[in-house]
């Protein structure tokens, strides 16, 4: 918050502040930056900005025991006004700099940047038909669409690494099984509220919405902004899918 600024009412000159703790300690660092987002809110005098990472977020930490991974905790950024945090959730590392570019980029206070650890592949975007990482930065893009010539058979919505790796490897198998669907890669949706209508409606139509199911490597509730129809929670695949928390232990364990 200090501003070196010789009009400290009008503009801000310092220093971004950053820090970095596993996401399920995420929580230990939620009261300083609550205020901090209230101070950027009601102070006359302009404040900088704060990098938030949350990292090793997700199950996908399970091998440094039950106590180092959280599928509920991480959802603490999520605790602040509309308009006054910006949550990114990439899938692959790639999709990290454009993202974190575009947000950093508003004049939102809080930048939330979620980050997992497993050791992927990075898939062949081209070879795939997926577009280029650099649609991250829009906050949700299609990753495969409808087939316009055969009935829709509903929307899949993914965020979080393994979920999305996941889905990435089965999208062959969801081609020839002949299920026509669309597959949504939500990495931020503080950043694809600031899309156009028409851009948000091409990803996600009413109709998308309203047959649209949820895929994360999170909990269900830490989704909410992409819930399309409270009908649709008993197909969700989610880490919480039985309302107990997660063991730890390695991918063989």
């Amino acid at each position: 918050t200090v501003n070196f600024s010789e009009t400290p009412y009008e503009d801000f000159k310092g220093f971004l502040g950053a820090c970095s703790t596993y996401g399920s300690f995420a929580y230990l660092k939620y009261g300083p930056f609550r205020l901090f987002s209230q101070v950027a809110q009601d102070s006359d005098l302009k404040v900088g900005r704060l990098l938030w990472i949350a990292s090793h977020s997700g199950p996908e930490t399970a091998e440094d025991s039950r106590t180092h991974f959280g599928i509920f905790a991480p959802g603490v950024t999520q605790l602040f006004p509309d308009g006054q945090v910006i949550n990114l959730h990439p899938w692959e590392h790639n999709e990290v700099a454009p993202a974190l570019g575009t947000a950093l980029a508003t004049d939102v206070p809080i930048i939330a940047l979620h980050l997992t650890r497993p050791p992927i592949v990075i898939p062949d975007r081209e070879a795939l038909d997926i577009p280029s990482h650099l649609e991250a930065a829009k906050g949700a893009y299609i990753m495969k669409d409808y087939d316009p010539d055969r009935p829709k058979d509903g929307t899949l919505i993914v965020r979080g690494t393994s979920a999305t790796n996941s889905i990435v490897t089965l999208i062959p198998r969801i081609q020839d099984r002949g299920a026509n669907l669309k597959i949504v890669a939500a990495v931020s949706y503080g950043l694809f509220q600031l899309q156009s209508k028409s851009y948000r409606e091409q990803v996600i139509s009413p109709w998308d919405w309203d047959n649209s199911m949820i895929v994360s490597n999170q909990a269900y509730r830490l989704m909410q902004n992409w819930v399309g129809s409270r009908r649709m929670k008993a197909f969700a695949l989610t880490p919480d899918w039985d309302n107990r928390w997660r063991t730890g232990g390695s991918v063989e364990e």
